[in-house]
């Protein structure tokens, strides 16, 4: 409603100062100064969806110059068919009116003066259309940053979870009695989760490279504590290596299938992490299903998320014989 009242306003406004210009040597009537400014109104609505219409199909920010140009040059036309049937259309109706047949260069003067008006609209439009679009920027990405740290929030506290910490800690008991060494290990590759976990928290994306170096750590863990009935395996061209991905992504796929999936020495889970077709391919077989556990509904949701709020990608899940994930491959 308020940026009609705007639009009568500016039009009816614009259209009264169009009709002095025109006619500041003539007599001022009253009613032929309205029927300009109503004229201005309608000019004023038909602008309003003429650059509708354009945003839609040409982007300011990719396209500045094609969309300045295009509104400048179809504002103009549509303006000028307006103003021509409006006038043109008074002309027949009032004899005396001459704007177009007595008047000599008036067709050249109305079309200079439709012409600046376009002018300076179209740059004004174009000012406040990039004030109020860097404005809903600046808010959409802070609701992106506090959206984004939610979720790696999220993921933080599935890490830091005392079910998990309380489960490392029995495994860890247990090996002290029978291979002090492994044990070593274990507290090392325990360090090493927590510290990545706590270093990566404020981070949007890390390098698969430093992701599988905690995935082979959280695996270690997992592997001991299961007695060696879960297997990973992994096989990524240096330049995956080196691209980007969410922290924890890996990890959390990885802890999804252990937690859905029975283990025992006759069905082992194993977990591959390949690269296939431009992704990154998260394999696991399945196993006897496990009963229902207790989870923070984070895993495939986080990630998928995370994903789509980071580079608009979609996060790809195959269940069929084998479960899948396929993760793009971010630069």
């Amino acid at each position: 409603m308020r940026k009609n009242l705007i639009k009568i306003a500016l039009g009816l406004i614009v259209g009264i100062l169009f009709y002095g210009f025109h006619n500041f040597r003539g007599n001022l009537g009253f009613l032929e100064l309205l029927l300009s400014g109503l004229l201005g109104v309608v000019v004023s609505f038909a602008f309003s969806f003429v650059n509708r219409f354009l945003n839609k199909y040409i982007r300011w920010k990719q396209q500045t110059g094609l969309r300045l140009l295009s509104g400048i040059v179809l504002n103009m036309a549509i303006g000028w068919l307006v103003v021509h049937f409006a006038l043109t259309g008074y002309g027949y109706l009032t004899p005396s009116y001459d704007l177009f047949s007595k008047i000599d260069g008036m067709h050249l003067k109305v079309g200079v003066l439709l012409f600046c008006i376009v002018l300076i609209y179209n740059i004004i439009y174009f000012a406040f259309y990039s004030y109020k679009q860097y404005d809903k920027g600046q808010v959409m990405e802070i609701r992106l940053k506090r959206k984004q740290t939610e979720l790696q929030l999220a993921a933080l506290k599935s890490q830091i979870s005392p079910h998990f910490l309380f489960n490392c800690l029995n495994s860890l008991s247990a090996l002290f009695q029978k291979d002090v060494d492994r044990a070593e290990r274990f507290i090392r590759a325990l360090a090493d989760s927590y510290d990545y976990t706590l270093k990566s928290y404020t981070d949007a994306l890390v390098t698969v490279q430093d992701e599988l170096n905690f995935v082979e750590s959280y695996a270690f863990l997992m592997t001991t504590r299961f007695d060696g009935q879960i297997f990973l395996s992994y096989d990524l061209p240096e330049e995956v290596l080196k691209s980007k991905i969410p922290p924890l992504t890996l990890q959390m796929l990885v802890e999804n299938a252990i937690k859905h999936n029975v283990t025992d020495a006759d069905e082992p889970l194993r977990i591959q992490i390949q690269q296939k077709n431009g992704a990154i391919w998260v394999i696991n077989n399945k196993t006897k299903s496990r009963a229902a556990t207790k989870s923070l509904n984070i895993g495939l949701g986080n990630i998928a998320s995370r994903y789509q709020l980071l580079a608009q990608e979609e996060v790809e899940v195959l269940n069929d014989s084998n479960f899948t994930v396929k993760l793009p491959v971010l630069s």
